[in-house]
């Protein structure tokens, strides 16, 4: 196939291989744009009736439209085969990020686990279960946005069995498999990808999966009957609230589990926003500690010994630390949502400058445009009610602690090479100053539009 053209993309190389087909490097002939073509395993066509899954999942997969999902942009048959045409993704796959550095902190995990909720969330309300959720089918793009990727073996929520495979296939993948999906695989909801949703998250913390075994048969029985392991375990720093969360996400009993992927999405949110407001006084008491560790090496044993003033049971004594780490959650939170605004802005854009078109499109697709964007337009509002609060939050502590967890967060992306994310932060604190300033008139949509412009080089 390398080196061979078909229709109008010329295969440039080979990038993935799986159990349904070879993913290709692909360049347009005539535009210069690069896409990732997927050509479906010839085992598929011993189905006598795949021909017409192929085309009706197909279309159904180029609905989902949206920022944490790898679109497909065409699909056809050629030379016996099926194909399917997808944006190419200049990233790694989650899968590769976990097996690269282990265990991910809360901070780097949940951003990218609340993109996957989002995308999903999306592909839900179309009716589509994807239902092989796992790290390897989860991109992380050059700005550090997740792409959940393969919907090739999606079924429509209540269309029973009816799926792109050749008869016989085991659909999805036994370590992320819902105890539904391998009991009742024909009588599946959105759920069974909430499921799958709660193990890759315990993974992404706690550096592997929860059941593994040597045999596919071992895996599947764990996911029926045996219980999660503590993820204390597997990584003590994760909060027990957190850990929670993924238990009640990878609950046996579907009715036990979040319902939506929106009621995941919130309850994370409000896990990040109180660790933000509020920090625990277990966290306080681990930095007590820290603190009082380093002040014996520094300044010996016997002045910590024959200190008279104890420390306090609410944690008051440690108000600069505390500060300074809710100056940085609240710095780091902040300026995660300006990218998330700025990009938002941008697609929003693009959807209006589509509505230029409307005379060359039919009326329903310039319906569900119009749709799209009033549903944008909201999510940018909401978006940036919440961004003010962060900022009015950061104007609220010293200005020296602020100062210091900004240069602190812009050091930590430089590290990490998150240069996405570091003009994001500049913008953000010109926000702060303006605030601080007391020019407190808010930010709206037109000024976060002209700094995203300014910011990204006219590139939201």
């Amino acid at each position: 196939m390398i080196g061979k053209t078909i229709r109008s993309f010329r295969i440039v190389s080979e990038i993935g291989k799986g159990g349904m087909g070879v993913v290709y490097l692909a360049e347009h002939v005539e535009l210069p744009k690069r896409f990732a073509i997927k050509s479906l395993s010839k085992s598929l066509n011993s189905d006598p009736q795949f021909r017409s899954r192929f085309y009706e999942e197909a279309k159904r997969q180029a609905i989902l439209d949206h920022p944490n999902i790898v679109q497909v942009t065409d699909f056809f048959e050629a030379e016996g085969q099926f194909f399917l045409v997808m944006e190419f993704v200049d990233g790694q796959d989650l899968g590769e990020l976990i097996r690269t550095k282990g265990k991910l902190p809360e901070h780097e995990a949940l951003p990218i686990f609340q993109d996957i909720l989002r995308g999903l969330a999306f592909a839900h309300s179309k009716g589509v279960i994807h239902r092989d959720v796992k790290p390897s089918n989860v991109l992380i793009d050059s700005q550090g946005r997740a792409r959940i990727m393969d919907f090739g073996i999606a079924i429509l929520a209540g269309a029973g069995d009816q799926r792109v495979t050749a008869t016989g296939v085991t659909v999805g993948s036994p370590c992320y498999m819902s105890p539904e999906q391998i009991q009742r695989p024909r009588q599946l909801d959105s759920r069974t990808d909430i499921y799958s949703l709660g193990i890759v998250l315990y993974e992404m913390l706690a550096g592997d999966v929860p059941f593994n075994g040597e045999t596919d048969f071992i895996v599947q029985n764990q996911q029926i009957h045996a219980p999660a392991p503590n993820l204390h375990q597997k990584n003590p720093e994760i909060s027990a609230e957190l850990a929670n969360i993924v238990l009640k996400a990878m609950a046996k009993d579907p009715a036990e589990r979040f319902q939506t992927c929106a009621e995941f999405l919130q309850c994370i949110q409000e896990y990040e926003r109180e660790r933000i407001q509020q920090p625990s006084w277990k966290w306080q008491k681990r930095l007590l500690w820290g603190l009082a560790a380093t002040l014996l090496v520094s300044l010996g044993i016997v002045i910590i010994m024959n200190s008279k003033k104890p420390l306090p049971p609410d944690g008051r004594g440690t108000d600069e630390a505390v500060q300074s780490q809710i100056a940085y959650n609240l710095v780091q939170t902040a300026s995660e949502k300006a990218l998330m605004i700025c990009r938002e802005l941008g697609r929003v854009e693009l959807k209006r400058k589509g509505l230029e078109l409307a005379g060359q499109i039919d009326s329903s697709t310039m319906d569900a445009l119009k749709k799209q964007i009033e549903d944008i337009d909201k999510n940018i509002v909401d978006a940036i009610s919440i961004y003010e609060d962060l900022i009015g939050r950061l104007a609220s502590l010293r200005n020296s602690t602020v100062d210091a967890a900004f240069e602190d967060y812009t050091q930590s992306l430089t590290k990490k090479s998150s240069f996405a994310q570091i003009p994001m932060t500049r913008m953000m604190k010109s926000h702060y100053a303006r605030y601080r300033g007391g020019n407190r008139g808010g930010v709206d949509v037109s000024m976060m539009r002209k700094d995203c412009e300014r910011q990204s080089g006219k590139d939201t």
